[in-house]
């Protein structure tokens, strides 16, 4: 899940060089489904996810339990890295 607000610039950034990255791209399609949260429309989930930042990125397991997280702009590498646990 990456939990994102329309005011955040590193979420734009995110969403303009890191997720089009081909190998974050590649990563993310062959072991996750992603899924986008904008904080302002889902206060809901935010609350329920205890998100204090962005842009936050959890990952959960089939059971919707958290697996990892981590908070703040991300680059290729250190995405990658998150995504392969």
């Amino acid at each position: 899940i990456d939990f994102e607000a329309t005011w955040c610039g590193p979420c734009h950034t995110m969403d303009q060089w890191i997720w089009t990255d081909s190998e974050v791209a590649a990563a993310l399609t062959a072991d996750f489904i992603g899924v986008k949260i904008d904080a302002d429309l889902e206060k809901a989930l935010i609350k329920r996810f205890a998100i204090t930042g962005y842009p936050t990125m959890v990952i959960l397991d089939a059971t919707g339990k958290e697996v990892r997280r981590v908070a703040e702009y991300q680059g290729s590498l250190a995405m990658l890295a998150f995504l392969g646990g």
